[in-house]
């Protein structure tokens, strides 16, 4: 299992730092305006994302941690927006203060074709009150923790006594304490375990020039010396990144992203797998190798998200088995996480991630509790509609209140999931309680949704959703005479036929 998933107790990690409510407008480009010469954007979809700290947060909870997230914001609706991503995700925010005087710093982009236009920025930076940072200090400590992250995006949070302070809690509390660090003067950082800065920001701490082609390793060894840190790691885009420990040798790793859409929120990444690693008492070298495939990953993706723990387990698996190994066991090594069977939270990731890359996803669902010719023909023809096919499955309560038939469902749910996930042509497997996908096909937003069967697409439960968004909606013809139904019908009738004959 990933290292902070211990048996006894789960590792749970602070994060102290400025919220950000991340907004994605996303739309497409076709015209000019006839008021002015700039193009009209056409919003096809508009998402809302935990930034700054939150994000950090995010990415404990989303690789199985917990997170209690510590800060301000206003009393405003980013605030409550939020709030609901936190909650959503099991992040505690009850130590987060509410200023009633104080926006919540909200970024806004606009892309266009995939392609940002424009970013908008609502903040305020002004110092917090001392009022606010005493409590913020109180209720920090008295939370149990395993580790502080420290995530400052120069919005007026982290003043040089906080700071002092939850250095001072860490070190007496033996726990490590991460920063990801903001500015140009690293001096109030003096007493944290780690310092995570990348390129850009270790060059402007120094007032040196990025288009010089410092090496990380000079970069660490300077702030070290000029500041008085103790461990550095630089983060340095696609040449990978350098952890330089105050005793000890450096340690270098090349980059692990396999194509690289946004850089958004990398940094978030990096900081929290560094305080996960290392309050879980990891080996500098296995902390930086984590910290590196989830940055590796979280590049790929689209806007301000985090890395999953399904998605750091399986590039585990493929691009570090020895790594993999040491803590999933070697009997393990050579058994491949399967990815087809995931919540609906993750999938949803997933289809927002691979749709930004222009991949299609198909969308069909059912009771599947016989599976027959019939449903692998429908299943076979739906992936030709696109790249992916989610397969959606009734729970067997949903089954019940179809009212299929006596003793409906035949096969449990967890079997028939399973059944549906070995076929080649399935992708994902998801389940709902619902009496219609109607709330999940909203949710995952599939680009193709397809039915068999007597359907017309005004009767298609999710059409209008697919077909809001340009997306489509198929009607394929079923294999006649193949159904669950006739196969348990003709199974009961020769049950019949044998009693009736004394068959034993």
């Amino acid at each position: 299992m990933l290292p902070w998933l211990v048996p006894s107790r789960s590792i749970k990690i602070a994060v102290v730092g400025d919220i950000i409510l991340d907004e994605y407008l996303e739309g497409r480009v076709e015209r000019i305006s006839p008021e002015a010469p700039v193009p009209i954007n056409l919003i096809k979809q508009s998402t809302l994302a935990a930034g700054g700290a939150a994000n950090s947060a995010l990415n404990i909870s989303q690789v199985g941690a917990q997170a209690a997230l510590f800060g301000v914001w206003g009393k405003d609706a980013s605030a409550e927006s939020l709030l609901a991503i936190l909650q959503r995700h099991n992040i505690a925010s009850e130590s987060i203060v509410t200023a009633v005087d104080r926006t919540t710093p909200r970024k806004t982009r606009v892309t266009a074709n995939h392609q940002q236009m424009l970013r908008i920025d609502w903040e305020e930076t002004q110092p917090i009150s001392e009022e606010q940072q005493h409590l913020l200090m109180a209720a920090l400590a008295k939370t149990r923790v395993d580790g502080i992250l420290v995530s400052d995006y120069g919005k007026g949070l982290l003043q040089g006594e906080l700071l002092g302070a939850i250095f001072e809690l860490a070190r007496r509390s033996g726990i490590p304490c991460v920063v990801d660090p903001k500015g140009r003067d690293f001096t109030k950082y003096q007493g944290c375990s780690l310092i995570t800065p990348n390129y850009h920001e270790a060059c402007l701490a120094l007032g040196l020039k990025p288009e010089d082609g410092h090496s990380g390793e000079r970069l660490a060894t300077l702030l070290r010396h000029h500041y008085g840190l103790e461990d550095i790691l630089v983060t340095m885009g696609a040449n990978g990144m350098v952890y330089s420990p105050k005793e000890g040798e450096a340690i270098f790793r090349s980059p692990r992203a396999r194509e690289v859409f946004d850089v958004s929120g990398a940094g978030d990444t990096v900081a929290a797998m560094m305080v996960l690693s290392l309050a879980s008492s990891l080996a500098p070298a296995d902390a930086v190798d984590i910290a590196n495939l989830a940055a590796g990953i979280v590049v790929e993706k689209r806007g301000t998200q985090a890395v999953l723990r399904h998605e750091l387990e399986e590039r585990m698996f493929t691009s570090q088995p020895t790594l993999y190994g040491r803590y999933f066991g070697t009997s393990q090594r050579a058994k491949k996480p399967t990815p087809k069977l995931v919540e609906v939270e993750k999938l949803a990731v997933i289809i927002r991630n691979q749709q930004a890359k222009g991949k299609r996803f198909v969308f069909t669902n059912g009771c599947f509790d016989i599976l027959h010719a019939g449903h692998v023909t429908l299943l076979e023809q739906a992936k030709s509609f696109g790249s992916y096919l989610v397969v959606a499955v009734n729970t067997d309560n949903s089954v019940r209140r179809l009212n299929k038939g006596p003793g409906r469902p035949l096969v449990e749910l967890s079997d028939r999931m399973k059944i549906l996930a070995a076929l080649a042509c399935v992708d994902f497997v998801v389940s709902f309680d619902e009496d219609t996908p109607g709330e999940l096909i909203d949710r995952l937003l599939p680009d193709v949704l397809v039915k068999g069967g007597d359907y017309v697409v005004e009767t298609v439960v999710g059409a209008k959703t697919v077909l809001a968004r340009g997306g489509q909606v198929e009607i394929v013809e079923l294999l006649p005479q193949r159904s669950t139904s006739r196969i348990v019908k003709g199974i009961m009738d020769q049950l019949r036929e044998e009693n009736d004959h004394g068959v034993s």
